[in-house]
Order: C-alpha cells, then sequence, then structure tokens
C-alpha cells in the first residue's frame, strides 16, 4: 500500500503478497483508514498480468496457472468441470501427484464422474454469450475516478430476513462444485427443502460465478458471469434465489449491487443475453434461508434433536464480508448460525476463529498454506471444546475436511474433527437418515458422531 501510496507502481506489482492473498477481505473490513486494500490488491494483480510485471516466485505461477486453468475452463464450458480444471492445472504445474489419493476417492465415492465430463452435457447451453462476457471483459475500458474514501468508523446494520414459509418455491443456483466434488452439500440441501416444505426451481441454464479466480484477475469478468444468472433469475420471475456455496453467493449480491447502480452493466449483459437483469432476484444462502423460516417453525419439525452436540459454528470469510454489501450478521462475532444449531438441540461452542480464513480457493495452489490456516482453527475450535465443524460453504468444508489429514500429519496436535454443512444437521434433525444425506462421503469420518443421536 505505502508502494502505491508513494507511487511505486510497478514495483507494487512485483510483490509476491499479491499472490498470497486469498481474499478474504479482512483487510478492508478492519481498516481503520476505510483503504479498500482488497480491491486494490486485487487490481495491482490484474494489472501486472496484463502488463507482464509480476514476480517470478513459484507462489506467483502456481496461482497464475490455477486462475489460468479456471478460467479456461469456464470460457469452453460455462461451468466448471473440476476433473479437467485439475488436469489442465497439473499438466501446467507438474504437480502430478498432489493429491492424487484424495482424487481417487472423489471418483470412488462418485463426487468425479471421468465419463460426464466426456459427454458435454455438464455445460452451459448458451455457450455463445459466455463467450460474449469474455470478449466484453477483454475490451479496454474507460474508468471513472475512484471514489474518495475517509476514516470512519464502521457500524454494522442488518437487512431484514427473507420472509420463506413452507410450500414456497424458490429459486436454486447450485453452482459449479454442487454437482461434483460438494455433491453431498446439494444432496443434504434439497433433502433439507424438502423436510420443510420448500420447492427449489433451479436457474434455467446457470452459468458458474467466475468465483476467486475472476474476481482475483478481471474485476469486468467478475461483475459479468454473475450478472448473466441475475438476468437469468429475474426473467424466471424468481424473488428469493438460493446459493449455498457462500462464495457464490458473495459474488452473486455484490453483482446485484452492481446491476442496480450501472446502467452500463445492464446495457453489457442485455448486448451478449438478450435479457437486461433488473435486479428484482435476491440470492441467498442456506443459513439466511433457515433464519428466515423461522426459529419456532423449525423447531416443529425436529425429530431427532443433537443432544447437545458440540459444535464450532464456522462461517469463514465472505459470508460477512463486505459488511455492507453482505449485511447478513454482526461481521466480527456473527451468531445466526448458532441460534439454528441451538434449534436443532446441539451445542454450540464460544471461540475466537469462526470468520478466520482457511485458504480459499487457493487450496490446489497454496496447499501449504491452507494447512497452517486450517491448523489455527481447528486448534481453537477444538481447544474450546468443540468435536466438530459446522460450515455453510464448500471451499470451507473441502479446506477443513479434505486438507485435515494433511494438516495432523505436519502438527500432530488435534484429533480428527468432522466437518458437517448445516444442511445436512437441519435435515438429520428433521428425521433424515445421515447415510441418505450422504455425511459418509466426507473425508474425516462423521458418522460415527451422529449415530446415537
Amino acid at each position: 500500500m505505502r508502494l502505491v501510496q508513494a507511487g511505486y507502481v510497478e514495483e507494487a506489482m512485483q510483490s509476491d503478497a499479491l499472490w498470497y492473498c486469498v481474499g478474504c477481505q479482512a483487510c478492508t473490513a478492519r481498516c481503520p483508514q476505510n483503504m479498500d486494500i482488497a480491491a486494490t490488491m486485487d487490481a495491482l494483480r490484474e494489472l501486472a498480468l496484463k502488463t507482464g510485471v509480476v514476480c517470478q516466485d513459484r507462489p506467483k505461477k502456481l496461482v497464475t496457472a490455477f486462475h489460468t486453468s479456471f478460467l479456461n475452463n469456464i470460457r469452453k464450458h460455462g461451468r466448471l468441470q473440476e476433473l479437467s480444471l485439475v488436469n489442465s492445472y497439473k499438466l501446467r504445474t507438474r504437480t502430478f501427484l498432489q493429491d492424487a489419493s484424495s482424487g481417487m476417492k472423489m471418483i470412488r465415492e462418485g463426487k468425479i464422474n471421468p465419463l460426464a465430463s466426456l459427454s458435454g452435457k455438464e455445460g452451459v447451453e448458451a455457450k455463445e454469450q459466455i463467450e460474449k462476457l469474455f470478449v466484453l471483459a477483454e475490451k479496454e475500458a474507460g474508468h471513472d475516478p475512484a471514489p474518495v474514501r475517509k476514516p470512519k468508523k464502521n457500524s454494522f446494520s442488518p437487512q431484514q430476513p427473507p420472509a420463506i414459509k413452507p410450500g414456497m418455491t424458490i429459486g436454486y443456483y447450485p453452482g459449479c462444485s454442487l454437482g461434483g466434488t460438494a455433491r453431498e452439500y446439494d444432496i443434504s440441501v434439497r433433502k433439507m427443502c424438502e423436510l420443510l416444505d420448500i420447492r427449489l426451481q433451479e436457474i434455467p441454464d446457470w452459468n458458474c460465478c467466475g468465483a476467486t479466480s475472476a474476481h482475483a484477475t478481471s474485476h469486468k469478468l467478475a461483475l459479468l458471469l454473475p450478472a448473466r444468472n441475475q438476468a437469468l433469475a429475474d426473467a424466471a420471475g424468481m424473488d428469493y434465489v438460493l446459493a449455498p456455496c457462500a462464495a457464490c453467493q458473495n459474488r452473486q449480491v455484490t453483482t446485484r449491487k452492481a446491476v442496480l447502480e450501472s446502467a452500463e452493466l445492464r446495457s453489457e449483459v442485455k448486448s451478449a443475453t438478450g435479457i437486461e437483469p433488473t435486479g428484482k432476484a435476491e440470492f441467498i444462502g442456506v443459513t439466511q434461508l433457515l433464519e428466515g423460516y423461522s426459529g419456532e417453525e423449525l423447531a416443529k419439525r425436529v425429530k431427532r434433536p443433537l443432544k447437545d452436540l458440540s459444535l464450532a459454528c464456522y462461517y469463514g470469510c465472505l459470508l460477512v464480508r463486505p459488511m455492507d454489501t453482505m449485511s447478513f450478521d454482526d461481521p466480527e462475532n456473527p451468531l445466526r448460525m448458532e441460534q439454528i444449531v441451538t434449534v436443532l438441540g446441539g451445542k454450540p461452542v464460544d471461540w475466537a476463529f469462526k470468520i478466520e480464513c482457511c485458504g480459499a480457493g487457493l487450496t490446489l495452489a497454496q496447499q501449504e498454506m491452507v494447512e497452517d490456516l486450517t491448523h489455527s482453527i481447528a486448534r481453537n475450535a477444538a481447544g474450546n471444546g468443540a468435536k466438530a465443524f459446522v460450515v455453510a460453504c464448500p471451499l470451507c468444508h473441502a479446506n477443513l475436511d479434505m486438507r485435515q489429514e494433511g494438516m495432523r500429519k505436519r502438527y500432530d496436535d488435534i484429533q480428527p474433527m468432522p466437518v458437517y454443512y448445516i444442511s445436512e444437521l437441519v435435515a438429520i434433525a428433521c428425521g433424515a437418515d445421515p447415510a441418505e444425506v450422504a455425511v459418509g462421503k466426507h473425508f474425516v469420518p462423521a458418522l460415527e458422531l451422529l449415530a446415537n443421536r
């Protein structure tokens, strides 16, 4: 930040810090000077890639290889095909043996289907629209001056929860990972909604939101890709759209705000898709849906209470940041998930790392860093009495669950801790069999802890 302030932009672009940044937005959320540090990092990274003025360290090469493979995959298919992504990344980095055992387990559990990627049926039908969005993102455009930011004391003002009632039909945006490596999340979300008498209507021909890779390398693309989903949801007349992935929801909520504020963005989306987004559809997460459903109504449906199961409710970064956009829960000490767990009969623990970053989408490119971060999180949770985690994001789940074995081997001071999706616990408490919602497909064994509940 000092290099940028002093005018040494080229030196700032050469910093390896750009390639360790996980985009958790904690720096922006906590900056007493109200500087948008995270956006500055994104802008420098995008500029460094465009100009070729980049550091030559291995972390940069690994992260760039991941982002390049990810976005090329989206440009070709419209939705992320995870096996194709991994193959492309490994060819670029020569890390052929990384996660080989994990990959085999995912194939055995049906989380990765090698034949499905060959069928060509997993992508978006209107692929020409996706290509148009990428072309628009590559065009040079004039930039309005950044708004002047002055030091201010940020205060949290929660938005009203969505009005969700039994018998409603709401939109559904599963995102890419829920059809693959996070398949059990999709299974449990659908079962949970069935038990709560909520019908899900999938957005027709939805596309990948761009996730970490788009916002880390192209600000324009990070808006255009989610804006197409917004347009499709608006055209389908949806009021609420459930987006179980915290990263997907964050990108969609951020983009909806931009759609409402920018006539230029609305016009560009219309030029590529033939539909102008209105911003009518509101994207919500699983915890928001449950909050809007009301604790009283949820309590009526609980048949198998969790019987004081000690849980660390882990929110991660993107459910609560940026504070003024997400407006979901207290950005430093959120409690909505704890309230839901309590209704289910569980015992949420009081702990300090519930919003610390797990490494997000850099689980392939920065594996050791992810293990360092998740060790700090797990050690704090276990030290405060938690027996397991509860999460509402497939990225958080992957880092805490899939990376846990490697983390425990390195540090050897933590017992195995199962990682449950909030939707799994709701479905089980409301009568579903744990195996029915695919709890047995996790990397850390998770069935035994629920056996007598």
